[in-house]
């Protein structure tokens, strides 16, 4: 190829992104696309004179900066418009106005061309934070539909931003333009006019090649640095006609130093939590690396995330799941272990945010599991500690009073507790139902319950006549276990003999034992059974002791 090619693409590399046509040298000087060279070179001593006299020379075009051009920008504008193979390329995204005698374009496609420059530079402009462009009456954007007064008419959508009509009109025209071979042949049409050796049809090649890649840059170089990556997105997408692979090339031209930084920054915060090891140092790194994902990686992966679907080759899925893993790891780290204490908001806003990033299916998972164990420990602090907490203290309260004595007592702090009881038992069958072993720790609490009340029934069945069988009948309502069960309908038993024979409860019940014989007597006696032995065994020894010595001195 020619020895224009290195000049252009040089050139188109210079224009590439979204200052495209901010840096073009016709709106900066002002000049037209089919300005003769005598016709720049005053327009450069008239802006050089009123330089020297400090006079402020006005904007000129239809289209001009949004800001003031500086000695430095004009100098490098007219440097571009004195060179044809840079020049050329600057006239590709100009205004060309209507076509000349000479031209041999039909007027119809400069008006499409202009409109398409007009509508893309507006778009740049808004989304560059310097506004739109004064606009002349008629041209470009988006037209109000014919009939309808400004402020009035048909339903308004407010979700639609007034840039959004120019990208819409902007890739349109662009494509269509693209399609006609008149374009380039206007092109070459104007090489001609050049009229300049250095200048080449090879310029008019390589623009050919490159300018897709050159109206793709404009969108992608926004995606970095755009406040609303969704939206970007959905430019993004006006733009596939130019080809998957240029598309998605640009945008991880513009995209891979932020994920770079992403990794880096997971790879630092992953090492940190990994080298806590107590309790005290986990908690601490943790919210250490929660606000540092939050604040410079979580961006990141949304913005990537954002333009994920247009063929880039980095790994944002990957980077996606890393990240909300982490996540869920500070979230782990930052609630207690135990259920001593219950579980902080920011544990449960950083699993929603992990969830948010649309991990892989096994983090997914791993994360609602920990955020279902967050919600039910909240529920247990929420409402069934506070129902369980008051039963455990009646009940060890009545085991103390119990083992120093006071039956008493102790039943009437079991009865005080009862109605804390049957509501524990309704919340256990109800509101509590979803969460674990709740209903096992209800029923042993309740058994527990039982237990202490047949024991208090025991302890008072002496003088307590009627009100042992109440507290019995307590323990029946309240057990559930068959081992309770059978002692307290053992006991019920007693009580009713006792009571049915007009005996206390807790004596040997009035029934005399049976006499025994006499052989049993003796039996006892030989073997040390019976209270009696000792004294019978003590006179025994002493008369075969008197018997020995009356034995001994008589002979």
């Amino acid at each position: 190829m020619g020895g224009d090619a290195p000049v252009v693409r040089e050139r188109l590399r210079e224009l590439s992104g979204p200052e495209l046509y901010r840096r073009n040298a016709f709106r900066v000087t002002g000049a037209s696309t089919c300005a003769a060279r005598r016709t720049i070179v005053r327009r450069r001593q008239q802006i050089a004179t009123a330089a020297k006299a400090g006079v402020a020379v006005g904007p000129a075009g239809e289209l001009p900066l949004p800001g003031e051009a500086g000695p430095e920008e004009l100098r490098t504008a007219f440097d571009v418009l004195d060179h044809p193979q840079r020049r050329i390329v600057d006239e590709l995204f100009w205004l060309w106005d209507a076509p000349d005698t000479a031209c041999p374009c039909e007027p119809e496609l400069h008006r499409q061309h202009d409109e398409a420059v007009r509508a893309h530079a507006r778009a740049l402009d808004a989304e560059l934070g310097g506004g739109e462009a004064p606009r002349r009456r008629a041209v470009g954007g988006p037209k109000r539909p014919a009939g309808k007064k400004k402020g009035r008419g048909g339903p308004q959508r407010h979700a639609e931003r007034p840039e959004d009509g120019y990208w819409q009109t902007a890739a349109r025209l662009w494509r269509k333009l693209l399609g006609q071979r008149a374009v380039w042949a206007h092109l070459r049409h104007r090489v001609a006019a050049l009229d300049d050796k250095r200048l080449t049809e090879t310029a008019v090649t390589v623009l050919e090649a490159e300018v897709r890649r050159v109206l793709v840059s404009a969108v992608a170089g926004l995606a970095a640095r755009t406040q609303d990556p969704a939206r970007l997105a959905r430019y993004c997408t006006q733009w596939t006609w130019t080809g998957r692979g240029v598309l998605g090339e640009a945008l991880e031209e513009q995209l891979t130093p932020l994920y770079e930084s992403a990794e880096s920054e997971l790879r630092e915060t992953g090492e940190k939590l990994a080298g806590a090891f107590s309790e005290h140092d986990r908690k601490t790194a943790a919210t250490s690396a929660a606000g540092s994902l939050r604040a410079r990686v979580v961006p990141v992966v949304e913005r990537l995330d954002a333009f994920a679907d247009f063929g880039m080759s980095l790994g944002v899925g990957q980077l996606s799941d890393t990240t909300a893993l982490l996540l869920n790891n500070c979230a782990v780290a930052l609630s207690p272990a135990s259920d001593t204490a219950p579980p902080v908001r920011e544990s449960f806003d950083l699993l929603d945010l992990a969830l948010r990033l649309q991990p892989y299916e096994g983090t997914r998972r791993t994360i609602e599991q920990n955020r279902a164990r967050l919600d039910e420990a909240g529920v247990w602090f929420d409402k069934a500690k506070p129902a369980f907490d008051p039963v455990v203290k009646a009940l060890e309260t009545a085991a103390r009073q119990l083992d120093r004595n006071d039956a008493d007592g102790a039943a009437g702090t079991l009865g005080a507790a009862t109605p804390l009881l049957h509501e524990l038992r309704r919340l256990g069958r109800g509101a509590l139902a979803g969460l674990p072993d709740i209903a096992e720790a209800v029923d042993r609490l309740s058994d527990s319950a039982a237990i202490l009340f047949n024991n208090c029934a025991i302890a008072l069945a002496p003088g307590g006549g009627s009100r042992g069988l109440r507290l019995l009948d307590l323990a029946e309502d309240f057990c559930t276990t068959r081992e309770t069960r059978v002692r307290i309908t053992a006991n019920r038993l007693l009580l009713d003999q006792a009571r049915e024979m007009g005996l206390r409860y807790g004596t040997s019940y009035g029934v005399r034992p049976p006499r025994k014989s006499l052989r049993t007597h003796l039996e006892e006696i030989y073997y040390g059974e019976s209270p009696v032995a000792a004294k019978v065994w003590a006179w025994v020894a002493v008369l075969v002791i008197i018997g020995l010595v009356v034995v001994f001195f008589g002979g």
